[in-house]
């Protein structure tokens, strides 16, 4: 059996080159204006962080394939930047014109950049942080894609080729950037690609080539011979006798006329091959069943032998046949004959056939031809026919058939030519099917780095992260570049240069080239998968670029109602990015009360002040901690505001004693609010709580106080101005072992009460904690909420006397806001609590239940001030110490980032957050709030607008504080707050005078022992002043003091020796500066009483009953006085 072997084409050889190293080379120097010539004509992003959908837990690929997707247009290049240092990674996205493009784009480029490329990345990378590098940090930039830190110049190398896929169909299974990013962690180096959007009709053009190539490799993939024998013998035999007449005549007539005219153009270009092999099987069955009749008449006799062989052969068949004939025919007279048979045939023939058949053919063919032709005639024909046929037939006739068949066939393969059909069927055209919607890219790539070993670090990490299992005809290469190889000027440039290439056009479109005008760009084309797999996003968060996890919360806050006042917060946040439109509060639901919380440092003092300035309301704010609400002194719309420094007597004092109470305000009421406050700040034992009850009572009631009618017997107008008619806390010291008496308790029982009753009240009485709380009279609270005010109580530390004062203030506040209420109906105001958790604390097994029970009255106090015109903004940083109560009542909440677990729980679960809502409160950045509020259905996140700045380095001065405090308090002196003030209006001068005089607790005692009562003018006062700041007086009596004499008589024998006077109750005076500390040796505890006792009326002897007009028998005070 033989047979015909097909040889390879020559036209194959192009298949060879694919192995081979396509050389392209970039013949032209760089020529065009340089970016740093024209900054306009580039555009970057920084890309800072990056936030992908929490179910994901990383970027899509999709999502930036959406993003190259957006940039189709013609003459604009997409850069993807890495640039990485010791300090990290920094990721640019960014477009870039083309400098040989002469055309014009739609819009400049930055305009591109950031109505489509930065939309892009905001829209599929939701919450993303992508700041514009600006022109010098774009400088910056091209200085470190030229030189090293060491001004060394960089090397460079190209990468091309195409990146290999592997099997899986997730697209988050393929190796990201972060790996690139770990191995190079340090390393200081560059990664560009450059992606240049190719118009519809360069697609058509790749797709056409390969369609060819396809073709003609199909063609030569598989070969098929077939080879076949045939074999067939017959016999027939005929007999007849036949006699024909025939004459005739024809008569036509016909006129003709035609004119044709016309052009032909062809012009083409042709090539086919053919490739196939072919397998059947034939059944054919019939059968045929006829009659014959006919008379003939004449004689006929004949008879003819023939016997032949033929052999026949061509190209590709070959056959042979061998067949004998022998027919006769005897006829006479006339034959009868009646013929009537049947034939059947049933057969089955099998064949084989192989053939291969390769041709190529490639020619282009151009015709062009013109022709015109005009025909006219006329033309007429008569004729006449007739015809007789008389015939006699008989014939008999046999036939008999044998036919054999054999077929063979046999393929022969081209492997490689077969891969390559592959190649092309399942990769290359997808990328063209999928590049036809999102677009195909001529895509090129170029690194750089301090020295070659870097070079080949990177190099072989970008082969080796994106070389896949399969895909692999054109994998990655890449080529380091000398120093001046004239591609590095185009990479400089972010631009791709073209290049001269020998190589097979072939050869090149299979290395996804782009072949044009006998010229190709250095690049592959790509659709957005494969830019997908080289230019991605990482997957998990690297030094330099932050992954966030993306969570949704509510884009519909409630519609306002027209005309309804609002309050602005700021703008929605939608999937993290900030968008245009503003998010408000109903001013109604301010007295609905407030709950803001978050970390130190979050914005949650920036949202407070954003609320007190946007709601135009006078307001308090107490806070314990910090001092960053001075920040309003400088706010236009807060110039008046107070700010008092509790615990710093020496910028702005703060008086209050928690004693002094409001007209219509019941004692009973007032003991209850201060044993509350007391109680939620200390820790008190057994029967504390109900002494100091007793004790406060005891002390009204020496001032006068009838507790039953809340009525005073001592005092005709208590509550007017300069009146002290209420008990102080020293006053409370003094009541506590009268009242421990009083209860029976054993002696160790009554140490104990007295002892801890007395530490924590002289605690109280120390220092500016003393200056504040032991005061006579208090700032009135009716003034203050119609100002706004801050307290800060940073200067005290100690965090239960922080709790008590608040609880002061807030009993004081509480009654001001009723007594105002009272009198205007329509009032508002707003108060500030920060820290709340000192007075709200939660209740937890262990606490006392008076500290239970004193929370929960704070608690319905807050509720009960709603109904005043109050709103309430409670703000704290751990919403789980707080009272649930709190978090219950307050309608409106303001979430910042908080990261303790039981926090989340306790805030998240009062505005109906998921599990994941919850867990981003963790991750949001400053300025961000959740923010939930009546009838809102979600909770939406809010990007508060910002008013002040919380972190400036800008202070305020502490004067301004001061003076501001003292001008109040001198519009007010008819309080008489501070010893001396309460006469007339005085000078700035005169009120420091009055302030240094009230901290001396000496001349305090001394002056309201002797002098108040009759001193009625500040003149008068002044001269007390002078009389008691005399040091030359009381160093002289120090110095009798200091005396080691051993009873009272010698003493005032060495005084009346060193005056040279005697005076019978000298010694009283003494001992009235200096009882509460000294101890005079002979003195007996029964004396010291006695003096304790008689200490007034000594005193007011003395000092002459407090007419400093002295006569001649007291002439040795006038000494003092007069100097």
């Amino acid at each position: 059996m033989e047979y015909q072997v097909i040889e390879k084409e020559e036209r194959l050889q192009f298949l060879e080159e694919m192995f081979e190293s396509t050389e392209l080379k970039v013949t032209e120097s760089y020529s065009y204006p340089t970016i740093m010539e024209d900054l306009s004509n580039v555009v970057l992003f920084h890309i800072k962080e990056v936030t992908f959908e929490g179910e994901e837990k990383s970027p899509r690929r999709e999502a930036f394939e959406n993003v190259i997707g957006m940039i189709q247009n013609e003459g604009v290049n997409f850069i993807y930047l890495i640039l990485g240092d010791k300090k990290g990674v920094s990721f640019y996205f960014g477009l870039v014109r083309e400098s040989k493009y002469d055309g014009e784009l739609p819009m400049p480029i930055d305009e591109m950049g950031n109505n489509l490329l930065k939309s892009a990345i905001r829209g599929n990378f939701r919450g993303s942080k992508i700041e514009e590098v600006s022109p010098e940090e774009m400088v910056e930039i091209f200085d470190r894609m030229q030189t090293n830190s060491n001004n060394r110049n960089r090397k460079y190398a190209s990468v091309i080729g195409t990146p290999g896929i592997n099997e899986s169909e997730d697209k988050k299974s393929f190796q990201g950037v972060d790996r690139l990013v770990d191995v190079m962690q340090g390393d200081d180096f560059g990664l560009c690609i450059l992606a240049k959007p190719l118009s519809k009709r360069a697609i058509k053009k790749i797709e056409d080539d390969l369609y060819q190539i396809y073709n003609s490799l199909s063609t030569f993939s598989k070969i098929s011979l077939q080879e076949g024998e045939n074999q067939s013998k017959g016999t027939s035999i005929s007999k007849g006798t036949s006699d024909s007449v025939s004459y005739g005549e024809n008569i036509t007539k016909g006129t003709n006329y035609s004119k044709t005219s016309g052009t032909n153009e062809n012009t083409g270009t042709s090539e086919s091959k053919t490739a196939g092999s072919t397998k059947g099987t034939n059944y054919s069955e019939s059968q045929t069943e006829g009659k014959n009749w006919g008379e003939s008449e004449g004689t006929n006799e004949g008879k003819s032998t023939q016997k032949g062989t033929s052999t026949t052969e061509e190209k590709n068949s070959r056959g042979k046949s061998e067949g004998t004939s022998y027919s006769g025919t005897e006829s006479s007279g006339t034959t009868y004959s009646k013929n009537t048979g049947t034939s059947s045939s049933k057969g089955t023939n099998t064949g084989y056939s192989n053939s291969e058949n390769m041709s190529k053919t490639k020619g282009t063919n151009t015709s062009t031809g013109t022709s015109q032709s005009k025909t006219a005639g006329t033309s007429e024909t008569t004729g006449t026919n007739s015809s007789k046929t008389t015939g006699t037939n008989n014939s008999v006739s046999e036939s008999s058939t044998t036919g054999s068949s054999q077929n063979v066939s046999k393929d022969i393969i081209n492997k490689k030519a077969a891969d390559y059909v592959k190649y092309i069927d399942e990769m290359l055209l997808p990328i063209i099917d999928y590049g036809k919607s999102k677009g195909l890219y001529l895509t090129t790539t170029f690194i750089f780095a301090d020295n070659n070993s870097q070079l080949e670090k990177l190099g072989n990490t970008i082969k080796s992260l994106y070389s896949g299992k399969k895909g692999n005809k054109n994998p990655l290469e890449f080529e380091i570049l000398e120093n001046n190889d004239k591609k590095i000027e185009y990479f400089k440039n972010f631009q791709i240069p073209n290049c001269i290439s020998y190589d097979n056009e072939n050869a090149l479109t299979l290395k996804s080239h782009f072949v044009e005008n006998d010229e190709v760009s250095l690049g592959n084309w790509y659709s957005p998968n494969e830019l997908g797999l080289i230019a991605g996003l990482p997957e998990k968060e690297v030094v330099g670029l932050a992954l966030n996890e993306e969570v949704e919360f509510g884009l519909n806050a409630k519609t306002p109602n027209k005309g309804e006042e609002l309050i602005s917060l700021g703008n929605l946040v939608q999937s993290g990015n900030e968008i245009d439109t503003k998010v408000y509060l109903e001013k109604s639901a301010l007295n609905k009360h407030i709950f803001i919380t978050g970390v130190t440092g979050t914005g949650k003092t920036t949202t407070c002040q954003k609320l007190l300035l946007e709601s135009k309301l006078p307001f308090l704010v107490i806070e314990p901690a910090k001092t960053e609400y001075r920040i309003l002194m400088n706010n236009p719309k807060t110039e008046d505001i107070l700010i008092f420094t509790l615990g710093n007597d020496k910028v702005a004092p703060f008086r209050l004693n928690p004693f002094e109470f409001f007209e219509g305000e019941s004692i009973t009421s007032r003991v209850d609010m201060l044993k509350a406050a007391m109680e939620a700040s200390f820790d008190m034992e057994a029967a504390i709580p109900q002494i100091i009850e007793s004790a406060m009572y005891s002390c009204y009631e020496d001032y006068g106080w009838n507790i039953d009618t809340d009525e005073n017997e001592k005092f005709e107008n208590p509550y007017d101005e300069g009146v002290y008619s209420f008990p102080t806390l020293e006053d409370l010291l003094n009541k506590v072992e009268t009242e421990v008496t009083k209860h029976n308790f054993d002696d160790r029982l009554k140490k104990d009460y007295i002892g801890s009753i007395t530490a924590r009240l002289q605690g109280l009485l120390v220092g500016s904690k003393g200056q504040m709380l032991n005061s006579r009279r208090s700032i009135d609270f009716r003034e203050l909420i119609e100002k706004k005010v801050v307290l800060e109580i940073e200067g005290i530390k100690n965090g239960t006397e922080k709790s008590l004062v608040m609880g002061f203030i807030l009993t004081n506040l509480c009654e001001a806001l009723r007594a105002k209420y009272n009198k205007d109906k329509h009032f508002k105001h707003i108060t500030l609590i920060e820290e709340a958790h000192r007075l709200l604390s939660k209740y937890t097994p262990g606490d006392s239940l008076n500290k239970k029970n004193s929370v929960e009255t704070f608690t319905d106090m807050l509720a009960e001030v709603r109904k005043y015109g109050e709103s309430l903004i409670i703000a704290d940083q751990i919403p789980n110490k707080m009272t649930p109560e709190v978090l219950k009542n307050t309608n409106t909440k303001i979430v910042h980032k908080i990261f303790a677990e039981d926090d989340k729980e306790a805030i998240g679960n009062t505005i109906s957050l998921s599990k994941e809502q919850k867990d981003f409160l963790s991750s949001l950045p400053t300025g961000r709030a959740i923010v939930f509020s009546q009838s809102w259905i979600k909770a939406i996140q809010v990007q508060i607008e910002k008013m002040t700045n919380t972190t400036s380095d800008e202070n305020i001065d502490e004067d301004r504080l001061k003076n501001r405090v003292e001008d109040f308090y001198i519009e007010n002196y008819k309080k008489g707050i501070f010893i001396g003030t309460k006469y007339e209006k005085i000078t700035k001068e005169q009120f420091r005078k009055c302030r240094e005089f009230s901290t001396n607790k000496e001349f305090v005692k001394i002056f309201k022992a002797v002098f108040e009562e009759n001193v009625n003018s500040f003149n008068d006062f002044e001269k007390v002043i002078n009389l008691l700041n005399d040091k030359e007086f009381f160093d002289d009596i120090r110095k009798v003091l200091t005396n080691d004499d051993e009873n009272i008589e010698n003493l005032e024998n060495k005084f009346k020796e060193y005056y040279d006077i005697f005076s019978d109750d000298l010694h009283k005076t003494i001992y009235a500066k200096y009882y509460g500390g000294l101890k005079i040796q002979g003195s007996t505890e029964d004396n010291l009483k006695k003096i304790k006792r008689d200490l007034k009326e000594s005193i007011i002897t003395i000092f002459n009953n407090g007419d400093l007009n002295l006569g001649i028998d007291r002439s040795y005070l006038k000494k003092y006085i007069q100097k």
